[in-house]
């Protein structure tokens, strides 16, 4: 889910998505068969990667609400089945074939991390010039940024400059 998510890089202007070509390449490289995409078929797959990002995003602000009502309407259209398998197998399976499956997937893997608890633990790096995805590993969940050596350095950076201008 995170490396969907993470397929467009606001920061370095890249989007592994960016094309259909491009979509269907990256697709085959995470496990999906190649399949032919048309323009329609891409912008659902980018609706589905920034509902995603918006949701997590969101968590605890006053935009949550609406960016997990338009996760919820994607999930309403793509439809999932319970399917037993062994220990770590995700029980919830795709209906559909091609972007459809893909999509069954990619939202089966958000329905199984809200069960195990991991979902909280999914945050977007709060830089509107960046946005990543990352897994807060941190003890007490309590991480900010998806790099301190990077988001977190130019923020506090920012808040020292703001501070020594407010104080001149």
């Amino acid at each position: 889910m995170r490396a969907f998510v993470n397929t467009l890089d606001i920061e370095a202007g890249t989007d592994a998505l960016g094309t259909p070509d491009a979509a269907r390449d990256w697709l085959a490289g995470h496990g999906s068969r190649a399949v032919r995409l048309r323009r329609t078929d891409l912008d659902r797959l980018l609706r589905v990667r920034e509902a995603i990002r918006d949701a997590v995003g969101a968590r605890g602000e006053a935009g949550e609400t609406e960016a997990l009502r338009r996760l919820n309407r994607i999930a309403a259209a793509h439809p999932l089945t319970v399917r037993l398998g062994g220990p770590g197998d995700v029980p919830l399976a795709p209906t559909g074939p091609g972007i459809d499956g893909f999509i069954e997937r990619v939202l089966a893997l958000v329905a199984a991390s809200t069960i195990d608890g991991t979902w909280l633990r999914l945050k977007a790096c709060p830089n509107d010039r960046c946005r990543w995805l990352f897994f807060d590993h941190s003890r007490n969940g309590s991480r900010t940024w998806c790099s301190m050596g990077v988001c977190g350095s130019r923020a506090k950076m920012r808040t020292y400059r703001s501070r020594r201008r407010a104080n001149a």
